[in-house]
């Protein structure tokens, strides 16, 4: 696939099924760039490079969602065209659940299943200050509580004024963007840190709105970040996700 947008490390032409994986705010496909010798053979993993972010660093990045999911639509031919997986951590959860809906009213080809990691479901509200349209020094301040973007990039003042644009572009779409509550006909399964007490339970559980299936709910050691604390047995669960659909 000659796009920008679709970052494919171990290109399977037979394989059965694909894993489109989503990163979370700030993120990049290096997130899960180390899957790819772990997934289930049939399985070709699909990481989401958008706008601001690796090779695609010199273009303005999204700062709404329905811009994020226009660009997905565009290349819907390519996401239905093999059976799919949907996951995303965080901010990419949601951008899963709002892509799915989008295709679900255009009736294409829908996820055998979408895994939503570390995130709230998206209808509910968020009570955390938002932090996006901060001055310089109080939004890297909050970056640092977050534990989310390494100390070392932090305090590499060259390489922060690149990537400040696409941080606060990303927590611009995760702080204004409110999902609707459509139960979609796809089964979710839902990854929680246990240590993540910024989602409460009723954020949690609210994901159940969402589908027509019961949802189901793993719990992980580890904070928001709990994706990167836990690779390995997060990559088990993903493994038993696929195995099921394979």
């Amino acid at each position: 696939m000659n796009n920008k947008l679709f970052v494919i490390p171990k290109p399977n032409p037979n394989a059965k099924l694909r894993l489109f994986c989503f990163p979370y705010a700030g993120g990049s496909p290096a997130i899960y760039m180390p899957w790819s010798n772990e997934l289930h053979p049939d399985v070709e993993l699909v990481l989401l490079q958008f706008p601001g972010r690796g090779a695609r660093m010199g273009e303005a990045a999204h700062v709404d969602m329905q811009r994020k999911v226009d660009e997905l639509l565009a290349h819907q031919p390519f996401l239905t065209e093999k059976p799919y997986v949907l996951m995303g951590h965080s901010l990419g959860s949601r951008v899963i659940f709002e892509t799915t809906k989008h295709l679900a009213k255009r009736n294409a080809p829908l996820p055998r299943h979408l895994i939503a990691s570390g995130s709230r479901a998206p209808h509910t509200s968020s009570d955390k200050e938002r932090i996006h349209n901060l001055p310089h020094d109080a939004f890297v301040a909050e970056l640092y509580k977050l534990n989310g973007t390494p100390k070392e990039l932090l305090e590499h003042k060259e390489l922060m004024e690149l990537l400040l644009p696409l941080l606060r572009a990303d927590f611009q779409i995760a702080e204004c963007y409110q999902g609707e509550a459509i139960a979609l006909p796809c089964p979710i399964t839902v990854f929680h840190g246990y240590d993540d007490s910024d989602i409460s339970s009723e954020q949690l559980h609210g994901w159940q709105d969402l589908s027509d299936h019961t949802i189901d709910i793993h719990y992980f050691h580890g904070d928001h970040f709990f994706i990167n604390q836990c690779r390995d047995e997060v990559i088990r669960a993903v493994n038993q996700v696929l195995s099921k659909i394979l």
